[in-house]
């Protein structure tokens, strides 16, 4: 138990110290992209040093292994597939007002329709339940290499429920980003919105 609640202890400093760190550093700039590439680079270092630390740990047990493939893993891995989302954005987004919004609509869409795909596994989760935790969020079933982006690899699907779940959070994140987003620029502002400590931290 000790062990485990090191684990859990450590991994949840961490990402409120990233968090925290992620929202300051974005009152100090105007740099959208730049913002996001150190959002990204901050939290990459820190999964990063997350896995050196579990790797070759031997989980207490179920219960354990359980709580880091559903709560700790997919807090970082959704915090980083946040990023690329918001990455991509400041890309491909239109120059003009008009391709702005119809951007921004386009991905809100975008993100209702995964969302939608994927509609029992989120109600599982958002309801609490623990029946197919053994099977859903368990070593084994959860080394499938990272693939981030709102858009699956149709050809491969990729079966690791703990992806999936961070892939569920980031989107929701970036769904309350994109509304944020066009309901400034309902306002006549198409400016990046500013992304709280609370959008980041948010369970789901």
């Amino acid at each position: 138990m000790t062990n485990q609640l090191c684990l859990q202890e450590q991994c949840g400093r961490l990402y409120k110290k990233i968090v925290r760190q992620i929202a300051c550093y974005e009152t100090t700039t105007t740099d959208e992209k730049k913002w996001i590439e150190w959002g990204f680079s901050i939290t990459t270092k820190a999964w990063l040093y997350i896995q050196e630390t579990v790797q070759g740990y031997q989980f207490t047990d179920q219960e354990e292994e359980i709580g880091f493939y559903k709560t700790l893993k997919p807090k970082f891995i959704a915090l980083m597939d946040f990023f690329t989302l918001l990455y991509r954005s400041v890309l491909f987004q239109p120059e003009d007002t008009t391709g702005k919004k119809e951007y921004w609509k386009s991905e809100l869409t975008t993100c209702k329709n995964f969302l939608l795909k994927h509609k029992t596994f989120c109600r599982y989760y958002e309801q609490g339940n623990c029946s197919m935790d053994p099977v859903y969020f368990v070593q084994e079933n959860n080394q499938h290499p990272l693939i981030f982006g709102i858009n699956e690899n149709k050809r491969a699907e990729n079966t690791s429920y703990s992806y999936l779940l961070a892939r569920v959070l980031s989107i929701r994140k970036y769904q309350r980003y994109v509304s944020k987003k066009l309901n400034e620029g309902a306002a006549g502002n198409l400016h990046f919105p500013e992304v709280s400590a609370a959008l980041l931290q948010a369970r789901n």
